[in-house]
């Protein structure tokens, strides 16, 4: 294999990123536009997929667009009494069947944002609502907020009108965004609450069952590492608006929430052994399940860095120190290193990061074969998370990889990025094309990445 070059200096390297990252970008501009769903053959919207999308136009100037699409958004929050609503189609424990929801399930489900908001119904995939739709909804929508904020677009008014009442229109939002958040902001503390009731052991992990979050196929349940990191990032955005309103005992609520699911990470998925954070599955009668890695686990090392001096995406507020209870273990900076080499050993495989480390044993509602679709296969969208994840820690050598991966092209001679997935063995893309949850969420990982090369002057 010859000797071993020495990588060359990392300001040299971040400059090389740079230009690969404006490239993408300005590669991409035109697919980002074309509409808050996902794309391709997905013509509903997605809530988990519209929040990286949202952020992506906010971060693109499409500020009116923005705040438009997250009115429509939460306006179809689950509500007693509230607009049709099926459930179950992704459930074994409902043989995978749909059921339209009764005023007693409704009311079970109310605060949450359903899976998937189509003309005239709304759908929760699952036996109950996913926890990754309505938890990062709550942080792309306060973090959005709170920068409208901070820039001195919108002055918070000092009164509260009876939010069912307005009538909200694009006009409302040119004369007077604040509205908008005065509307939004109870349903956001809703959907909060509605999370908090997961957490069924009181133990400040959220649990959740089969098929119940963006990998909806791979049968996981119980306390998802993922899941807990979209939990956490809420929490935390959701934090930093509450602060800037003004309401600071709500702001310290919610990230002593936040502080108590970090904790509960640290204590309890963070295996010595695997040296990462591992999943604490239960097959539903109470046993174990495996302990396989997925390549999703990187969301909770951006969740735990998110409005902190290594945030740049964020409000720039440090947050505020924790009692000394509340803390997470002072060895988080040593585990999250870990965590990254894990993960590069086990989910990369011959320089492909995949989603899954292995094949999987079993899927439904459908069957799927390896290299196909959530089985073991290379998505952009959580290589994009995980890229992030690693420019956080300054690992320039591995983000400047992953994104030449993700620029490159198949075996179709199209960019892999812009493909839902792509089959490892052969390169060929599969899923939705142009898959524009991928595209965003890789987007919003490049502008996080200058905004630090910004800070440290690598970008002159």
């Amino acid at each position: 294999m010859g000797g071993i070059t020495a990588p060359p200096p990392a300001d040299s390297l971040w400059r090389s990123f740079s230009a690969s990252a404006g490239a993408f970008v300005e590669a991409t501009e035109q697919f980002v536009q074309e509409g808050v769903n996902p794309g391709g053959y997905y013509k509903a919207v997605w809530c988990r997929d519209a929040s990286y999308i949202l952020k992506d136009w906010f971060l693109s100037g499409r500020f009116e667009d923005v705040m438009h699409e997250m009115l429509f958004i939460w306006s179809h929050q689950v509500a007693a009494g509230g607009e049709k609503v099926i459930y179950g189609r992704g459930s074994p424990e409902m043989q995978y069947s749909s059921k339209v929801a009764d005023p007693e399930t409704h009311k079970k489900f109310e605060g949450a944002l359903p899976s998937t908001i189509f003309h005239g119904f709304s759908e929760v995939y699952g036996r109950n609502p996913d926890i990754d739709s309505t938890a990062l909804m709550i942080s792309t929508t306060a973090w959005i907020f709170n920068a409208y904020l901070k820039s001195g677009m919108v002055i918070p008014t000092s009164s509260s009108p009876a939010h069912g009442s307005i009538e909200l229109k694009m006009s409302s939002l040119v004369s007077s965004p604040s509205v908008v958040i005065e509307y939004v902001v109870p349903r956001m503390l809703a959907a909060v609450d509605y999370l908090a009731s997961r957490d069924t052991d009181g133990d400040g992990l959220l649990e959740q069952g089969h098929n119940e979050d963006w990998m909806d196929t791979v049968l996981r349940s119980g306390k998802i590492v993922y899941s807990q990191a979209c939990w956490i990032l809420a929490l935390s955005n959701l934090s930093s608006l509450l602060s800037e309103l003004g309401r600071k005992d709500d702001a310290k609520r919610a990230m002593s929430m936040a502080y108590r699911a970090i904790k509960a990470v640290e204590d309890r998925l963070w295996s010595e052994k695997d040296g990462t954070y591992i999943d604490l599955q239960d097959d539903g009668d109470g046993q174990r399940g495996g302990r396989s890695l997925t390549q999703d686990v990187a969301l909770y090392l951006v969740a735990v860095t998110e409005n902190t001096v290594q945030d740049i995406l964020g409000s720039g507020q440090i947050r505020e120190e924790p009692a000394q209870d509340e803390k997470a273990r002072p060895e988080f900076g040593s585990r999250a290193e870990r965590a990254l080499d894990t993960l590069k050993a086990r989910i990369w495989k011959d320089k492909w990061p995949l989603v899954t480390e292995s094949a999987l044993e079993r899927t439904g509602p459908w069957l799927l074969n390896p290299n196909q679709y959530h089985n073991h296969t290379f998505w952009p969208w959580t290589t994009g998370i995980e890229m992030l994840a690693r420019s956080r820690f300054a690992r320039v050598h591995e983000c400047h990889a992953l994104l030449s991966m993700l620029s490159s092209n198949d075996c179709q001679s199209s960019t892999r990025a812009f493909y839902e997935w792509v089959n490892p063995v052969t390169n060929t893309g599969s899923g939705a094309h142009p898959f524009r949850t991928g595209i965003s969420a890789i987007r919003i990982a490049i502008a996080d990445i200058l905004g630090q090369m910004g800070k440290s002057g690598l970008t002159h």
